[in-house]
């Protein structure tokens, strides 16, 4: 176990972080409805709004752990896939630019 400190910012920033994905299943909730989510998941609509009683903790405890959530339609790439990435259009531009020059 670490018994290293954490640094206020860091806690600050893990805070902000779970405020957001705090958010996120709020609004996807409210979309969703708290009716449609239970009955998906097998449970009283009134588990449910006991269950969002401790969702910021929850929520703090993803930010601390490094996760997030997104939506299922979301694409998501790591740091290195969005270099290469970016990589590859600067490449692809340079020869687009390239070929109009010639042209």
């Amino acid at each position: 176990m670490s018994t290293q400190t954490v640094s206020v910012d860091r806690q600050e920033i893990t805070r902000k972080n779970a405020a957001r994905i705090e958010s996120e299943i709020l609004r996807r909730l409210a979309h969703v409805t708290q009716v449609r989510a239970a009955e998906l998941m097998g449970i009283d609509p009134s588990t449910v709004s006991r269950q969002k009683e401790g969702l910021e903790q929850f929520c703090l405890l993803l930010a601390a752990v490094g996760l997030q959530v997104s939506p299922k339609n979301s694409v998501i790439t790591t740091p290195h896939d969005q270099k290469v990435l970016k990589r590859w259009a600067a490449n692809w531009l340079l020869a687009e630019v390239e070929n109009e020059d010639e042209a």
